[in-house]
């Protein structure tokens, strides 16, 4: 992670599970980082290793976010499947379910499993049957 990488931060403390940040710089010991749309800074410490196994340069409550999609690979759908984002993971998949939760797509996938979110209001999906059958009284 370079600076200027962004990444997704956890907050245990905070309205939200994970914050956007930006790296701001690096050592082997921590990483430091500020939150996007805000002056807000985080210091993460480096994960621990399990054993005596090599292990990437990885620190604790720290996640690679996935750059933002455009508007057009939108509209072509490619927000549709989760399983094409690059680093598929608990911020990454909380953040596509939420865009596009707000933008009134309650259904994702990901690959084959069908991702349905309730989206707190009546939607025109299914036809009102007393509208198109008339029932005897």
């Amino acid at each position: 992670m370079e600076s200027g990488a962004r990444v997704w931060i956890s907050d245990a403390n905070g309205d939200d599970a994970w914050i956007l940040a930006e790296v701001t710089s690096r050592s082997e010991t921590e990483l430091k980082v500020q939150q996007v749309d805000s002056s807000k800074t985080f210091t993460r410490p480096r994960a621990k290793a399990s054993g005596d196994e090599a292990v990437e340069l990885k620190y604790d409550g720290v996640e690679l976010a996935n750059i933002p999609l455009s508007d057009r690979d939108r509209e072509e759908g490619k927000d549709n499947d989760m399983i094409t984002l690059p680093h598929l993971h608990e911020p990454a998949i909380l953040h596509a379910i939420g865009g596009r939760f707000d933008q009134g797509k309650i259904y994702t996938w990901t690959g084959p499993v069908l991702i349905a979110v309730n989206p707190f209001q009546r939607l025109p999906l299914y036809s009102n049957v007393s509208k198109t059958k008339s029932w005897p009284d």
